[in-house]
């Protein structure tokens, strides 16, 4: 099956300073567009979406430049997620130096929720700042904790203008449990028709070494359960997903997981929905 991988990145920490990459050693490496393209050689990936890792602790404007350059002669990843700062008097600034630049393949933009207080994404200047990215056309990308959930409702609840795309699920914290709780969260936030989410990321929100394709099966299908398939993706989250079985593992456990249904739905989460969402020509 044709496969649009809708979630991974590309650094250079020649290049870049990522701090948050320095207690990582197995990240804290270049992984490039020729690393990229190595890995997906045989597994019928036909296009991807870069999405910003400069969350990490590093530049935003200069990975997205770097970014740019380093896939405009790819044949792959024809998008790209931008970092950008949602908050405060920088926003604006920042959009249209981002505008700016002139590449198409920036369909949206991200700014991680991960690090800050649980209440944060319902602030008044966040949710100003998620307003104006839209007026840009950008779509917004959400990467958080499970904590953060409450919060991320009453924004897109405020935000009905803006196309929000749940990264990882909302990173549930399937190595304490809690399902019970996520699955409320989820399913309030995916009573709101402007969120899609992605079915990515999984196994770092498990136990690294010990994870199993079974115990994740009810998180990959409880998604396609509250959001529809429709607003489902596939996304590899590579390389992060190499500190947990890698970019094989992750592909077969999401297929071996919706094996049971039909070839059309597969093909809406492994491609089509991508296609649209992201603005696939």
């Amino acid at each position: 099956m044709d496969i649009l991988d809708a979630h991974h990145h590309l650094w250079d920490t020649r290049h870049l300073h990522y701090s948050l990459l320095e207690n990582i050693p197995a990240l804290n490496r270049p992984y490039t567009m020729t690393d990229f393209e190595t890995i997906i050689a045989n597994h019928g990936i036909l296009g991807s979406v870069c999405v910003e890792a400069a969350s990490a602790g590093a530049d935003g404007f200069q990975e997205i430049r770097w970014l740019i350059e380093q896939t405009k002669r790819s044949s792959k990843v024809v998008r790209l997620v931008a970092w950008a700062p949602l908050e405060g008097g920088i926003t604006y600034d920042y959009l249209e130096r981002l505008a700016g630049l002139s590449d198409a393949r920036i369909v949206g933009v991200r700014r991680s929720f991960e690090f800050e207080p649980p209440d944060y994404p319902r602030r008044e200047e966040v949710i100003e700042g998620v307003k104006a990215a839209a007026r840009y056309g950008y779509s917004l990308d959400l990467v958080l904790y499970q904590s953060s959930l409450c919060s991320v409702i009453e924004l897109v609840k405020s935000c009905p203008e803006v196309d929000f795309i749940l990264d990882h699920l909302g990173k549930p914290n399937i190595r304490q449990g809690h399902e019970s709780s996520w699955r409320e969260l989820i399913s309030e936030l995916a009573q709101f028709d402007n969120i899609t989410c992605k079915i990515s990321g999984l196994p770092s929100q498990a136990d690294h070494e010990l994870w199993s394709r079974e115990q994740l099966k009810p998180y990959i299908l409880y998604a396609t359960e509250c959001f529809g398939w429709d607003r489902v993706m596939f996304g590899s989250d590579w390389p992060v997903s190499n500190l947990a079985g890698g970019y094989r593992r992750w592909l077969e456990t999401v297929s071996w997981a919706v094996s049971g249904y039909s070839e059309p739905l597969q093909r809406k989460l492994f491609f089509e929905n991508a296609w649209r969402i992201y603005k696939f020509d």
